[in-house]
């Protein structure tokens, strides 16, 4: 889901996105020039209620409440951050198994060509988000070892 915030589209924070929502939330507040008011904090009100009104806009309901109250842009990030602590090993965890998924995955009977490579292909950038990198030459080998002999 993503929401306007000053005529922009910005990430909704989600309970399985939080390492993605951040590094675009902190994209778009640089561009904005607000994320000082994140990182070392300011003494702009100005910039610091946009940069808490951005942030307000795009989590979730129940984390209002708790975020509402900070004084500053700066402790409504840092107690997102801890809320958020286990997405990190959340994040590690579904890194493994995709890696997993990648190892063991194989061409389906009744599977287009076209339809493999879309999936090996998605798989793989999925992987690169989770910091694991598979280079053209892997993944060339990996489409070719999992196609069926009669397919290449």
């Amino acid at each position: 889901m993503v929401w306007e915030v000053s005529g922009t589209s910005w990430p909704t924070l989600t309970r399985n996105n939080y390492g993605e929502w951040a590094v675009t939330m902190k994209v778009k507040l640089r561009t904005r020039r607000l994320w000082n008011a994140i990182d070392k904090g300011t003494d702009n009100e100005e910039d610091d209620m946009s940069a808490l009104e951005a942030i307000l806009a795009v989590v979730p309901v129940e984390y209002g409440e708790p975020l509402e109250v900070k004084n500053s842009a700066k402790e409504a990030w840092e107690a997102i951050a801890a809320m958020r602590v286990s997405s990190d090993h959340a994040k590690k965890a579904l890194a493994q198994l995709l890696k997993q998924k990648y190892a063991t995955l194989k061409f389906k009977d009744g599977e287009s060509v076209e339809d493999f490579s879309l999936h090996l292909q998605s798989l793989i950038i999925k992987l690169r988000s989770h910091g694991i990198s598979i280079d053209e030459e892997e993944a060339v080998s990996k489409y070719l070892h999992s196609m069926p002999m009669k397919n290449i």
